[in-house]
């Protein structure tokens, strides 16, 4: 996902390398809070990790560095994807399986699915995560979901991401923000944090 209006060139099958930094902000803010503890000792997963022959997946990476012992499972639509499971489609997925966590940087177009189908395959109490531009809060057609999303809490990035590593200096024309949803949370009680 990239907002692509600053003149860079769309990424081939729109995959683009989430930077490890951002991702090693947000669990900055969360570590020692209510996901950290999740994050370390749970089953989490990430539904659409990305990776290639030229790059690493990026959550899978930052998330086993940051928590050796993770209990992750990683799938992906691609199968140039360096995900455990590949040509996996998560919207249409029939699984059994129910994580703790779902964390992830899921197509923009996509996000409301991604984000329903992520809040059917956790837990009650379980997280969805889910780094999306801070304007997914916007649109007359996302406003039902809004209005029942059990969204927790959202961190906003006040440094704004590139996600294609060979133009670093080329920053995207749009803040992002990690979205944290929590199955069984009330959708009037979320806070935000800038980071």
């Amino acid at each position: 996902m990239s907002s692509t209006s600053r003149g860079a060139q769309r990424h081939k099958d729109d995959y683009y390398v989430t930077p490890h930094w951002l991702i090693e902000q947000f669990l900055d803010a969360v570590e020692h809070d209510f996901l950290g503890k999740h994050l370390q000792s749970e089953l989490v997963l990430d539904p659409s990790c990305g990776g290639c022959d030229k790059y690493e997946p990026s959550y899978p990476t930052v998330l086993k560095k940051r928590f050796p012992g993770i209990n992750l499972m990683t799938a992906d639509i691609r199968f140039d994807s360096k995900a455990e499971l590949k040509g996996i489609d998560f919207l249409s997925l029939k699984s059994k399986a129910i994580y703790d966590v779902v964390i992830t940087n899921p197509p923009f177009n996509l996000s409301v699915e991604f984000a329903q189908k992520a809040l059917e395959q956790v837990q009650c109490g379980g997280y969805v995560v889910l780094l999306q531009r801070l304007n997914w809060l916007g649109s007359i057609g996302r406003k039902e979901f809004w209005q029942n999303a059990p969204l927790h809490s959202f961190y906003v990035h006040s440094k704004r991401p590139s996600f294609y590593p060979e133009l670093q200096n080329k920053t995207d024309s749009i803040e992002y923000a990690h979205f944290v949803f929590k199955k069984g949370h009330s959708p009037n009680l979320a806070k935000l944090k800038v980071i």
